[in-house]
């Protein structure tokens, strides 16, 4: 009996010990796990990550360093890599990009769980880092990142907008003045014309009357496309002999907007209402370099997205007249003849407005956005995504869904009818992207020059499409047509 009594209190013991060892594991693993660090916010290591996130499907590490890069270029890509892990493993799915581990989402409502997620993963903007710096407002995060956008965002609200109409419309007209004295029928490179156009309107715009010079323009336009076509040959390791190009040409393309910042500086506007997004900077910015980085990349988003966003916008209407017919009508209507476009009148022209919704989508203008989230766990539909992981906004995997948009390649502006666009999420058409009120921030510039430039150039032509063009989509940070897309003008009666 003694015996038994002493076996029942060693087994009541030991049943206390290992309650005694699990309490203190629990409460001591976080202190024993490795972490790294972001801001000083503690993150879990890659693998810890994959074996958190286990249950979210996606793929296993191709390679211990490179992760999937192999996977990606296999694809063609980034985004065609998207389109086909998201076909495989569905709306949310996971790779490695190197040694980082990524979940990529690709539906509305699994964005919206991700919707308040301010900062992003700079891993994915490495290779812009010469051109751009370590500190420009693309990867800034936390309050910092936020403080800089609640204050230069005042560039781009609707007092400061309506002061921008009138250079752009300048700078349209001289486009169309100039596409005039081009013999009818003869064929027009629209590369060749709107990306002036769009640097001059935004030169304008952001950085004030320096940029009347077109010849300052078309120095800073070119000596950023031959950085951008070295960065590109330098990421794909080219050879040395490229280095002095993409130097001589960064130099160049920095010294042109240091100058700009400087005549600013030198000439300020006398009146508060003539203030722009320069004298915002300049007023802000403590340091030559944190001025320059972010008046570059204001540059740098404006142009690609500005200029593509109108490219493939009179591509789709040169390929549909009735779609142009329309557009003319409704100029006709609202604005007769004489009138220009303004922030007031601009919302009264609606089938514009479709025409150029429609153009971002069916183009997959942005096709993906960034975040991360560095300071908890979140839950995404059905998944637990660790905190620290780089999550792609898949989004032109949804502006493909057929699900969504029934027969997507097809270009058609009535999808966003009122009544149609209410059948959707909310978030289905989110071309700027959505999350942490982190937009971009000169959408409305985009979309101002959009406009001005397609009222003042519908309302004089109707445009054709040369023939034997194939045009495709090239997917990159921004959506290119694969080839020149060029066009024919016949003046309108």
């Amino acid at each position: 009996m003694r015996s038994e009594n002493k076996m029942a209190n060693v087994a009541v013991l030991v049943a206390v010990v290992i309650v005694v060892i699990s309490i203190l594991y629990q409460c001591l693993r976080p202190i024993f796990r490795a972490p790294s660090s972001k801001d000083g916010v503690k993150v879990a290591k890659a693998e810890d990550k994959w074996t958190t996130a286990k249950k979210i499907p996606g793929m296993e590490k191709r390679h211990s360093e490179d992760g999937n890069l192999q996977d990606i270029t296999e694809a063609g890509g980034f985004v065609d890599f998207l389109f086909k892990l998201h076909a495989k493993y569905g709306y949310v799915a996971s790779f490695w990009y190197g040694k980082h581990y990524y979940v990529s989402l690709a539906s509305p409502q699994a964005w919206k769980d991700h919707i308040k997620v301010f900062d992003r993963p700079v891993e994915l903007f490495e290779f812009s880092r010469p051109l751009i710096g370590d500190n420009c407002l693309q990867t800034a995060n936390g309050k910092e990142g936020k403080t800089r956008r609640k204050i230069y965002d005042v560039s781009f609200q609707n007092d400061a907008l309506q002061n921008y109409y009138k250079d752009v419309q300048e700078v349209a007209d001289d486009t169309v003045e100039k596409l005039s004295s081009i013999p009818s029928g003869e064929n027009i490179s629209l590369q060749q014309h709107v990306p002036l156009y769009v640097s001059m309107a935004f030169g304008r715009v952001f950085y004030g009357d320096f940029f009347k010079d077109e010849e300052k323009v078309i120095a800073l336009r070119d000596n950023y496309e031959t950085t951008m076509e070295a960065l590109n040959q330098k990421i794909s390791d080219v050879g040395p002999a490229n280095e002095e190009k993409f130097n001589t040409a960064l130099n160049t393309w920095r010294g042109i907007v240091q100058e700009a910042i400087q005549h600013r500086r030198d000439n300020p506007p006398l009146r508060e209402e003539d203030r722009n997004f320069l004298d915002v900077l300049i007023d802000f910015c403590v340091t030559d370099e944190l001025l320059f980085t972010d008046a570059a990349i204001f540059y740098i988003g404006g142009y690609h997205t500005t200029t593509y966003m109108i490219v493939w916008m009179i591509y789709f209407m040169a390929r549909d007249i009735k779609v142009q017919d329309k557009v003319h009508e409704e100029l006709v209507e609202v604005l007769g003849n004489e009138r220009n476009v303004n922030l007031k009148n601009q919302s009264q022209l609606r089938y514009l407005k479709r025409v150029i919704d429609e153009t971002i989508r069916c183009s997959v203008l942005a096709p993906f956005a960034a975040r991360v989230n560095f300071e908890e766990d979140m839950k995404v539909l059905d998944y637990t995504i660790p905190k620290g992981t780089g999550v792609i906004h898949a989004l032109g995997v949804v502006l493909a869904d057929k699900a969504i948009w029934p027969d997507p390649e097809r270009f058609d502006p009535d999808r966003f009818l009122p009544e149609k666009v209410a059948e959707r999420h909310k978030l289905a058409f989110s071309p700027f992207g959505f999350a942490g009120k982190r937009i971009c921030p000169a959408y409305r510039v985009s979309h101002a020059e959009a406009f001005v430039l397609l009222a003042t150039l519908c309302r004089k032509f109707k445009f054709h499409l040369v023939g034997g063009q194939n045009i495709k989509r090239k997917y990159g940070f921004v959506t290119l047509p694969s080839e020149e897309v060029k066009i024919t003008l016949e003046k309108r009666e």
